[in-house]
């Protein structure tokens, strides 16, 4: 898979930090064992961010061990490319910095969603994302799932990346979790339950692994044979995927208990105090064509929704028009999609003063005359298109109706309208979901106007109160810089923010316009002459 601009960017910054990096725990390393005492001193994870970006604020983390670790921002907006960074970036990071093909990487996600698609992606060989990680360890990948078991060998010989969910990594009770539970599974990393003095040692190498039993017991310390303890031994390169979401400080304790030798985040909006090396806003993604804009915004100040959604049923066929005569000149195919946020979505929540996906579904049957197997409803009980390919051309699918269930981990670059159909005494979904419709399909533009922007539709809400909060959708987006491309139809409406200008020659340059001008190249040749069998030098 070819790597965009931005995406270069994001690399070349990673890897200059990288080798700096490498080189300061070298210096780290030589010191430690000439000198100690000195070692306790030195931060080189702070020298290498200092060396490589020129910047001096840096926030230091250390690891379960208070040894200093690694700890760095990757500020991506949401959608766009983490998960093959991350690929990319565990690559990077062994063979620069950790010197080795083989190990253990610790992957966690945030939400069920995401942790499914990151998974089946990472198991499926035809992926590049597989395919990345295979080529990084010469085709000796392993992925895992908690409930898992791999051995010592496995570690040794192959790359094993392990899906973990961010509420399993929160040790609020940490008994009742299988994280730090006793598996038998994991015995090959620790001594024999009889080598009392194995354990000791072992427990003197790593102070935090957790025990049954201390020194001061009849069979003194005794460590438990678990996954969380497995971690601590392994030193795991940790990579976390949203970082800035669903846990606090307690949860990120957790992470580093694991003594990780390196901490890898991905966010599209880092939380203050972070070490982002490097950030990609949304310009740079409109300059490489992967974002529809300007985003179309038109409230229907109607008392019934249903004229919302016949609104977004008429600019979807017209979308679609577009859509085939691009396809008749281009042939590549575009199947415009409608995402439609309702109230309700569960079986028994069906009730008049609420807008039900049911109710949208039989309004786009009966009165817009489509076809059932055109519309699908993704909640968190019924899932139409799970296993659906929506790119496909086989597939009919252009209506998509849902409350929150798209929020995130969701994309698909054939949605193109966003219709919100909710209570407008409530606060509406509308700014998680914005970011669903802004993928450009295939990553560039068709040229055509209509098929380069994305639309939403509202229920009685004001202009003015929509503006703001999709502005705020897109700053939690990571989008912040672009959030002045939004078109209201309301009169009046201020969006504010970027908006394109025209350039025009300054008043000391108007002499110039019109005219082209080309460089004019001069070279000096060098001919050499004999005269009476001296050589002569002449231009």
């Amino acid at each position: 898979m070819k790597l965009k601009h931005y995406q270069e960017k994001v690399l070349k910054e990673l890897k200059e930090y990288l080798v700096a990096l490498a080189d300061a725990k070298k210096e780290f390393e030589e010191i430690a064992e000439l000198k100690p005492q000195f070692a306790k001193h030195i931060n080189f994870p702070k020298e290498a961010w200092e060396k490589s970006t020129g910047r001096l604020i840096y926030s230091s983390k250390t690891n379960g061990l208070e040894e200093p670790v690694p700890d760095i921002y990757l500020k991506v907006p949401t959608g766009w490319g983490k998960t093959l960074l991350a690929c990319h970036a565990i690559d990077n990071i062994h063979k620069t910095f950790l010197k080795k093909q083989t190990g253990l990487v610790l992957w966690i996600v945030p939400s069920n969603q995401i942790y499914r698609q990151t998974i089946l992606a990472l198991k499926n060989r035809e992926h590049p994302y597989r395919q990345i990680l295979d080529i990084s360890s010469g085709g000796r990948t392993i992925i895992k799932e908690k409930t898992e078991m791999f051995n010592r060998l496995d570690v040794d010989e192959h790359l094993i990346v392990l899906m973990l969910m961010l509420p399993s990594a929160n040790r609020q009770n940490k008994e009742t979790l299988k994280v730090f539970r006793d598996q038998g599974g994991f015995t090959d990393f620790f001594p024999r339950e009889d080598d009392f003095e194995g354990h000791k040692k072992l427990k003197e190498l790593i102070p935090n692994l957790d025990c049954f039993t201390t020194e001061m017991e009849v069979f003194g310390t005794q460590i438990k044979t678990s996954l969380g303890n497995t971690l601590k031994t392994l030193r795991p390169l940790v990579i976390i995927d949203e970082g800035h979401r669903a846990y606090g400080e307690l949860a990120r304790n957790t992470i580093r208990s694991f003594n990780p030798s390196f901490i890898l985040e991905l966010s599209a909006t880092p939380p203050p105090n972070s070490n982002e090396l490097v950030k990609i806003t949304g310009r740079e993604l409109h300059d490489e064509e992967m974002i529809k804009l300007d985003i179309h915004l038109t409230n229907k100040t109607s008392l019934e929704w249903q004229d919302t959604l016949l609104a977004s049923y008429e600019k979807r066929n017209e979308l679609e028009k577009k859509a085939k005569e691009y396809e008749g000149n281009t042939g590549e195919y575009i199947r415009p999609i409608c995402l439609i946020q309702v109230e309700r979505t569960g079986k028994d929540q069906r009730e008049k003063k609420f807008i039900h996906a049911e109710d949208a579904k039989e309004y786009l049957k009966k009165k817009c005359n489509i076809p059932e197997n055109h519309i699908a409803i993704k909640s968190s009980k019924k899932d139409d298109i799970e296993g659906i390919d929506l790119f496909g051309q086989d597939c009919e699918i252009r209506y998509i109706i849902t409350k929150q269930a798209l929020q995130e981990g969701w994309d698909c670059s054939f949605a193109y309208i966003l219709t919100v159909l909710t209570n407008p005494s409530s606060v509406t979904g509308i700014t998680q979901l914005v970011g669903r419709i802004l993928r450009q399909p295939f990553a560039r533009k068709t040229k055509i106007k209509e098929l380069d922007e994305c639309y939403v539709y509202t229920f009685r809400q004001t202009a003015s109160t929509l503006v703001k909060e999709i502005k705020s959708g897109l700053e939690d987006e990571g989008l912040g810089d672009i959030a002045g491309r939004i078109v209201s139809d309301e009169a009046g409406t201020d969006t504010g923010g970027l908006k394109d200008r025209d350039i025009k020659y300054r008043s000391g340059f108007k002499k110039f316009e019109g005219k082209i001008y080309l460089p004019s190249v001069c070279t000096k040749t060098l001919k050499i002459h004999y005269f009476q069998g001296f050589a002569v030098d002449k231009i």
